[in-house]
């Protein structure tokens, strides 16, 4: 009789319709080698290693990632923390569009942090990026809303940037802010806002700058 081969890719096949047959069979791990992934190396030349070192090796990672998150976040808090002291220093309007537009992104490592208007006048007066109502209110939303994605290069607004704004994070301001919607930004040249790392920390140093703005509007 002549033996059919299985293939790879019926194995994957089964396992897929079967996701229970390692808990219906846990003596076939101790017989399977797994693969540890290794940088510059091709899969056939990765290390080999039994199921238990497959995991642990796993585990590794993930605490990696953990710790390198809270590393990240930790870094970012004590800089915001020191830039909400600083915009709280700020004595007139002109002074926190320019601590926003200069010195935020040099502090957060960003290509941009700026306010999106649709008054013209307003945004040459404070060198703010001026767009028209249209184009904001497809990215509005609602009221602190906080976006953090890949650019869409659709609604160009970071065409004037010197450099090119790979990923950003959008906050609504409030509308009542200037009698208008208004939006702010944080562009950056890499992956910066494609994970959320600190999301919550830039939606509530967001919320700071719109409380500061606020202040300088009704004033």
């Amino acid at each position: 009789m002549i033996k059919k081969k299985i293939n790879n890719q019926q194995v994957i096949d089964f396992l897929k319709k079967n996701p229970n047959f390692f808990i219906l069979n846990p003596a076939a791990l101790s017989e399977l080698n797994f693969p540890v992934k290794q940088k510059n190396l091709k899969a056939i030349d990765s290390k080999v290693i039994s199921f238990k070192d497959w995991i642990i090796e796993n585990l590794k990672n993930i605490q990696k990632n953990i710790i390198d998150n809270a590393r990240h976040n930790f870094l970012t808090q004590k800089k915001i923390h020191n830039s909400v002291i600083e915009i709280l220093e700020v004595k007139t309007l002109d002074d926190l569009f320019l601590f926003i537009r200069d010195q935020l992104p040099k502090t957060f490592n960003l290509e941009i942090v700026n306010l999106v208007t649709s008054n013209k006048s307003f945004s040459e007066k404070y060198s703010l990026i001026f767009k028209d109502e249209i184009t904001i209110e497809k990215i509005y939303g609602k009221k602190n809303q906080l976006i953090m994605d890949a650019v869409d290069k659709e609604l160009k607004i970071f065409d004037k940037s010197e450099n090119k704004i790979y990923s950003n994070a959008i906050f609504s301001l409030c509308s009542k802010l200037f009698s208008q919607s208004s939006l702010l930004v944080y562009g950056s040249r890499d992956k910066h806002f494609l994970n959320n790392k600190a999301f919550d920390l830039i939606f509530f140093f967001s919320k700071v700058i719109q409380e500061r703005l606020n202040h300088f509007s009704n004033g």
